[in-house]
């Protein structure tokens, strides 16, 4: 009896130890793309996934004069190899900017990103509050496996923030609807690249700092310097004619310059000495 206990328990043991790579996380490669502040991406935190290029660029249109984000051809990684996810930790404390490792965690179905805040602002105004980061993630998990299926979802916490965790599922785009373009958006400045750091506020930064820091972009209203208030001058030079006043500087200079040599002749003959003529008696 004693032999058949210490048998079933060591039989226990080596089930459990086999059972526990199966049970341990799996890490999945992730890449910083973009990040920095950002109000038109909502108050409250969402995840956004996006599996193909289309999906991507649909969202990046339906910000309109917000987007910030760079075309999928300029950011480092291919959707045939990876996929995009956007976290907003939407209304913060403002200060600080989002980060994220080298990994993100694959737990059963569900794949987390490790994130992490710093101080600054990704190059946007210190009082900038509403950070976000786009990430790149493998479609090939570290054990070889493809772990992207419609069945997972990808979520992301700001860390120390409660009640700060979004998800979306692998067979949506996002946990809430896009937000409607906003022509009057204020700019809030870039990185990035992309931290960019897009990290670009959007200061945008990217890893390449599209950066970085790239800025949200509103249209411009008119100012001084698009409305030409250039001077008379300017304008006529840049368009190839004449100034106006041009040919009377012209005759002034021209005076003056004759002057100064009829002067000279002047002082020039004054200064000559006269000969003096001897009478022959």
């Amino acid at each position: 009896m004693r032999r058949f206990l210490i048998g079933l328990g060591l039989l226990v043991l080596g089930l459990a130890l086999l059972a526990t790579p199966a049970l341990a996380a799996t890490s999945i490669g992730s890449k910083l793309q973009l990040r920095g502040h950002l109000p038109e991406l909502g108050e409250r935190p969402v995840m956004r996934v996006f599996q193909t290029q289309a999906a991507y660029d649909s969202f990046r249109s339906s910000l309109g004069d917000a987007n910030v984000f760079p075309a999928a051809a300029n950011m480092f990684m291919s959707f045939d190899k990876d996929i995009l996810a956007l976290y907003a930790r939407g209304n913060d404390t403002g200060g600080r900017c989002l980060r994220t490792g080298p990994n993100a965690t694959l737990d059963g179905d569900t794949a987390t990103l490790d994130l992490l805040f710093e101080s600054g602002t990704c190059g946007a105004p210190s009082t900038a509050h509403y950070p976000f980061i786009l990430v790149s993630l493998t479609r090939v998990a570290a054990d070889g496996s493809s772990w992207v299926t419609p069945a997972r979802s990808v979520c992301a916490s700001a860390p120390g923030v409660s009640d700060s965790r979004a998800c979306a599922s692998l067979g949506t785009s996002a946990t809430t609807p896009s937000p409607a373009p906003s022509a009057s958006a204020s700019p809030v400045p870039t990185a990035a690249p992309a931290s960019a750091t897009p990290t670009g506020t959007a200061s945008a930064t990217r890893t390449a700092t599209p950066s970085t820091a790239a800025p949200a972009s509103v249209a411009p209203s008119p100012t001084r310097s698009v409305v030409a208030v250039a001077s008379p001058s300017a304008s006529n030079s840049a368009s190839g004619q004449p100034a106006a006043g041009g040919n009377s500087d012209f005759l002034v200079t021209a005076g003056l310059v004759g002057l100064g040599v009829l002067i000279g002749i002047v002082i020039m003959a004054a200064r000559r000495p006269r000969r003096s003529i001897r009478r022959i008696p």
